[in-house]
């Protein structure tokens, strides 16, 4: 076993924390949106908890290994490379920027207004769709990697773009459809 093995089952590791925690924590969210009573405002204020002490070091170990490995064995100029990059930098960005806020603003609406206030709901549903899109983004960087594209692929690159494009218009444009609560 050389070291490029180990750097490449650390990466795959975190990765595998990181976007297998965030598609456990959307299948998560999903059920707590559409559970009776206060259950999705408690919920959705461990997010804020759990990206500090899961996910965003994750995240960040599983860059830094990726650079390393690029440094090691591959090289920045790599189309895939270069997209798993952007990939990243996107939905890296997109926690800091959209993601860590909004839990702040619904974990301080929880304890103000309660846990089940309308306002609490349509807040936390409004991030959920967002964080479809990021888990959509995440799968297309997983893609990216093990399929690899190159300039001239042009059919992978369609297909991720579309797949980028479609979840942009489920998840960010298009109007929400309103939810409820179980009975």
């Amino acid at each position: 076993m050389d070291l490029y093995l180990v750097l490449k089952f650390l990466h795959i590791l975190t990765a595998t924390i990181w976007v297998g925690g965030g598609f456990v924590f959307m299948v998560a969210s999903e059920v707590a949106q559409r559970a009776p009573g206060p259950v999705y405002g408690g919920f959705a204020s461990v997010a804020a908890r759990l990206g500090n002490l899961v996910f965003v070091p994750a995240a960040m170990a599983t860059l830094v290994l990726g650079i390393i490995l690029t440094i090691t064995a591959w090289n920045f100029s790599d189309l895939w490379i270069l997209l798993a990059l952007a990939g990243i930098a996107f939905t890296m960005g997109f926690g800091m920027i959209v993601v860590k806020p909004a839990t702040d603003r619904i974990a301080e609406s929880t304890q103000s207004e309660g846990a089940d206030s309308p306002r609490v709901r349509g807040m936390s549903a409004a991030l959920l769709r967002k964080g479809r899109f990021d888990l959509t983004l995440m799968a297309v960087i997983i893609a990216d990697m093990v399929l690899k594209p190159g300039y001239g692929d042009v059919a992978t690159l369609s297909v991720l773009g579309a797949c980028l494009i479609l979840a942009a218009v489920l998840f960010l444009v298009r109007p929400p459809r309103p939810t409820r609560a179980a009975a």
